[in-house]
């Protein structure tokens, strides 16, 4: 009896936690402080508030904003089923460049991936101010 008491209770804290563990929409939701192979940058991401029926993100708008204070267009490609992963693509000049970001876990005020430029793979981080 004791081993099943512990069995149930064991089960029921790992179900749990990684209930705990998916992200929501409006947890990617802020402005994030990034760096991107050492380049540095602002990354908004805001409700529009606008109603959508498309994806569940689709009233999601980012933008980034480059350390000299150029501002670009942003588009959100996709979320995941469990809304931890995000493509992002960041329309600097002459190039749509794709983000694969991941909201961290544990704590949803920081994300971190990896990005494509001129066929090579870079990292990045961000974290939210």
């Amino acid at each position: 009896m004791k081993r099943i008491s512990c069995l149930a209770f064991l089960t029921l804290s790992l179900g749990v936690g990684q209930a705990w563990a998916d992200a929501q929409i409006l947890e990617w939701i802020g402005r994030y402080t990034m760096s991107h192979d050492g380049l540095r940058g602002t990354l908004s991401i805001e409700d529009s508030k606008q109603d959508c029926a498309t994806t569940a993100w689709c009233h999601l708008i980012a933008r980034y904003t480059d350390s000299s204070g150029k501002r670009f267009t942003a588009r959100i490609a996709t979320i995941d089923s469990k809304f931890q992963h995000m493509v992002l693509y960041i329309n600097f000049p002459g190039n749509s460049q794709k983000f694969d970001a991941y909201l961290f876990s544990w704590d949803k005020t920081k994300m971190a991936g990896i990005t494509y430029w001129g066929g090579r793979t870079f990292g990045f981080y961000a974290t939210k101010q």
